[in-house]
């Protein structure tokens, strides 16, 4: 039972990984989340903010749904 609780603490990310993964600003993601944009689990209120995480799977269905064909213009 606890090996399993560790795997699933294995898949988690913190919101600095987040943000090395989608290239942004620690404070885009929290924003992100606040905004309801950006899935998260909530495992506590901390002081300053809520101590969160987010599921790989989450963050790879996200950048998934945005997905999208770019023109690129040349000239």
């Amino acid at each position: 039972m606890a090996h399993e609780g560790s795997e699933i603490l294995a898949a988690l990310l913190s919101a600095h990984q987040v943000a090395e993964i989608l290239q942004l600003k620690v404070s885009s993601i929290y924003d992100a989340v606040a905004k309801g944009r950006l899935p998260a689990v909530k495992l506590w209120e901390g002081r300053r903010r809520a101590v969160i995480r987010f599921r790989r799977e989450d963050i790879a269905a996200f950048i998934e749904s945005r997905r999208t064909i770019v023109k690129v213009r040349r000239g």
